[in-house]
């Protein structure tokens, strides 16, 4: 990839070659709805609040495509259960490509292997249009932790298993499966504090009831900037431009501890091959302006413009990786 999150974890061949060849099975569209897509209102679903770095990825592109396009694009926030539900609403659409969604690290990278019951598959139920940005995870610890870096906090948590915590923004979310990740690659044992959003969750780090927290920079960068919150490595495959003094987990001794939180444009499976032509030449062509990745570096995110084919390949990469910390860790939802 050429920015953000590397994931060299490979799929099998025919699995990859698979999802790969998902685009080309869309069935062609007809000359009508090529000359005449989009006639109407659109509408983006999103599966959290307002606020955060989903809601800011929605907006951003929503206007993008709303000027590109010609049409008004609705931000449409559905929140629960994960993001899951936004999705299952997604894939049960018009296949018409008015209803889009907001996929996710947590859509379709952890729920799938996550939740034993979704009424919808990650690869079959959805077109895949484009890879929007990702948002590398950071590792911080509270002030009053010792360890000024990752080694020096593995060694405290090895000689006290059990003795540390990290706070998340709910079971199932990216900042618990990051966290998870930390654990098995580094044979530790953190106790997990998982919290309703990652506001409360960076807030008691600060505070000191949590040692350490896995997430996106947006969420931590406050109580980094106020001091009472360190960071140790970013988990990224590259230095963050907003903390450029603050070494990847590679750089700290520990490679293969990368992961965060990514965003891309999806809609419900079988949309004609022309509309998704439409969307993704607008979506990425949006991604790739200055003002879009200057917009995505502020809060410490990488436009990352990938086509239907690589953003489909990449989520295959993304559900077998995650898949695989799940089994390992033994991680659940309530």
């Amino acid at each position: 990839m050429r920015a953000g999150l590397t994931f060299r974890r490979r799929a099998t061949a025919a699995t990859m070659a698979a999802a790969v060849a998902l685009p080309a099975l869309l069935p062609v569209a007809s000359a009508a709805s090529a000359q005449t897509y989009p006639s109407k209102t659109m509408r983006l679903v999103v599966g959290v609040t307002p606020g955060g770095a989903a809601d800011f990825t929605a907006r951003v592109i929503a206007q993008q495509l709303q000027e590109a396009l010609g049409q008004s694009v609705l931000v449409d926030n559905r929140p629960g259960a994960g993001s899951t539900l936004a999705a299952e609403t997604v894939s049960r659409a018009a296949p018409d490509g008015y209803t889009l969604l907001l996929s996710s690290s947590s859509t379709h990278g952890v729920a799938p292997a996550l939740y034993r019951k979704l009424g919808w598959d990650a690869l079959k139920d959805f077109t895949h249009v484009a890879l929007i940005n990702t948002i590398p995870g950071v590792m911080a610890v509270n002030q009053a932790v010792p360890a000024k870096t990752v080694k020096e906090f593995v060694a405290l948590a090895q000689a006290k298993p059990g003795g540390y915590l990290f706070s998340s923004s709910g079971n199932g979310s990216a900042p618990h499966m990051m966290g998870e990740l930390f654990k098995l690659r580094t044979k530790t044992d953190l106790g997990h504090v998982p919290y309703k959003g990652s506001g409360p969750a960076v807030v008691d780090l600060g505070a000191g009831a949590v040692q350490v927290m896995f997430d996106g920079l947006p969420s931590l960068l406050p109580q980094i900037r106020l001091g009472r919150v360190r960071a140790l490595a970013a988990m990224g495959s590259q230095r963050s431009t907003v903390l450029p003094e603050v070494p990847t987990m590679t750089e700290s001794g520990y490679p293969g501890i990368e992961g965060g939180l990514w965003y891309g444009v999806s809609g419900p499976a079988r949309i004609e091959r022309r509309m998704v032509e439409v969307l993704a030449r607008e979506v990425l062509k949006a991604v790739s302006s200055p003002e879009t990745r200057e917009r995505f570096a502020s809060v410490g995110a990488f436009a990352t413009p990938l086509g239907p084919q690589e953003y489909t390949a990449f989520i295959v990469r993304e559900l077998a990786k995650w898949g695989e910390v799940i089994r390992a860790s033994g991680a659940s939802v309530d």
